[in-house]
């Protein structure tokens, strides 16, 4: 599966808060979850362990997006970007933990990103 494979398959399973924060919103946050993904810690947890590492890492999202978003102040916004965030970061923990290989992917999706930028 390539990247851009893994960013459809999010973007199908997303509910229709996709369709408020727009595609690219979506794949920003999707790509900023890869690259901030602690894999090494957690193929080295458990379940729950795994669920209480993506909770930070979805909330580290939702600052960094807060804090780039033109329109901070918005109630709305927070609330939309903080439920697209929480619904990303679980459906790539899903994809994750659905197949080894995934792992392996993720993995490379990283590399790639940090050698590219």
């Amino acid at each position: 599966m390539s990247y851009s494979e893994l960013q459809e398959h999010v973007w199908s399973k997303l509910s229709l808060r996709k369709r408020l924060a727009g595609r690219a919103a979506c794949d920003r946050i999707l790509r900023r979850a890869v690259r901030v993904l602690p894999i090494g810690m957690m193929s080295r947890s458990n379940n729950p362990e795994q669920d209480h590492l993506m909770q930070h890492v979805a909330a580290d999202i939702v600052r960094n997006e807060q804090h780039n978003s033109v329109t901070v102040g918005s109630i709305l916004l927070t609330i939309i970007l903080s439920a697209l965030v929480s619904e990303i970061v679980k459906l790539l923990l899903a994809w994750w933990r659905a197949r080894s290989d995934n792992q392996l992917l993720l993995r490379g999706y990283q590399l790639e990103m940090r050698d590219n930028g």
